[in-house]
């Protein structure tokens, strides 16, 4: 069993110590790299300081960290692992105390590390990474840097967010574009022959991603997450959430079957016929729902920016910021 090996009692005080590192960096402003390559390329200084007078060196792939406990050295994943480690990184970090986790040399802790890897309790994975088989990676972004009582998640774990990012940007994204190409035809008095079959697409793609995002509203019971799951100042969102639930339920029945033609191959198009009878009265109705999912959504966000910098959760504002940047430089 894992706990049963010489190595596992200094693999664990090591990743219990790069784990502790990355709260510090975190809470200090420091947003946490998605990849190797993101932290590699992040405009950060090589050199330091942290949040009670740390100091911590930047380096390629990784980090130095000087903890009160001890300096910890580590490198991000691929995918922005933490766990990873080699035979160097662990000698480092137990510095004078090989003895104490059962190593009388470097060179009978570098023995045993190899002896690991060939029974693969230990996994190789990108250079010189290194993990325990059958534990699960920790990432970077997933790290909760939270102090006791703080009860708004993670932003990596915040499905509120989720929502936004994955369902409600891509209807906005769609919105958009129709709104670019109506303004085409508006200018030119007709759209050309790709540009027709792009429209529709990005019609259909809208109005199935403004209903996949009510369908994550429901998903959430909002209201009671507002209530019971977030910071009391989360509660003025309350009457937005009662209104937003009110105008959902107005055409959500055409919407649903709409959104079900355009994620699945319908078997006719009596959704999209339906959905537009009554004399655009749904459409109407679909544009005042997306303004005010999108509104609810931005308070949302407003409301964790807050949090986050009161709270001091720096490393999540400056993970946002940086997002925005690369979603307008992007557009």
């Amino acid at each position: 069993m894992t706990n049963q090996h010489p190595l596992s009692g200094l693999i664990a005080d090591y990743q219990k110590s790069v784990h502790a590192a990355v709260v510090l960096m975190q809470r200090s402003g420091i947003p946490m790299p998605f990849s190797s390559a993101d932290w590699i390329e992040m405009n950060l200084s090589p050199y330091g300081e942290l949040e009670g007078g740390i100091h911590y060196f930047k380096h390629g792939a990784g980090c130095k960290v000087d903890l009160a406990s001890g300096t910890v050295d580590f490198d991000f994943g691929e995918r922005g692992e933490i766990g990873g480690f080699d035979a160097w990184r662990l000698t480092e970090y137990a510095g004078g105390r090989l003895a104490q986790y059962g190593f009388d040399t470097k060179a009978v802790l570098d023995d045993c590390f190899a002896a690991a890897v060939t029974a693969g309790f230990l996994v190789g994975s990108g250079y010189n990474q290194y993990y325990v088989a059958d534990l699960p990676r920790v990432y970077a972004t997933d790290v909760d840097s939270r102090l006791p009582g703080d009860n708004l998640p993670p932003q990596s774990q915040d499905r509120v967010l989720a929502l936004y990012a994955h369902c409600f940007l891509a209807a906005d994204l769609m919105r958009k574009n129709c709104k670019n190409l109506d303004g085409k035809w508006e200018k030119r008095g007709r759209l050309s022959r790709n540009d027709n079959i792009d429209i529709k697409i990005y019609f259909a793609s809208w109005l199935g991603y403004l209903r996949a995002t009510c369908e994550g509203f429901d998903e959430l019971r909002m209201r009671i997450l507002l209530q019971e799951n977030r910071p009391p100042e989360f509660r003025e969102l309350l009457g937005k959430s009662d209104e937003l639930g009110r105008l959902m339920k107005r055409h959500r029945e055409s919407l649903r079957k709409l959104r079900n033609s355009v994620f699945h191959l319908p078997a006719d198009v009596s959704a999209f016929r339906d959905f537009f009878d009554a004399d655009g009265e749904r459409l109407l109705w679909a544009h005042e729902l997306h303004q005010a999912i999108g509104e609810f959504l931005s308070e949302y966000r407003i409301l964790c920016q807050i949090h986050y910098l009161l709270h001091g959760r720096t490393g999540e504002l400056a993970a946002q910021r940086k997002r925005s940047r690369r979603r307008k430089i992007a557009a």
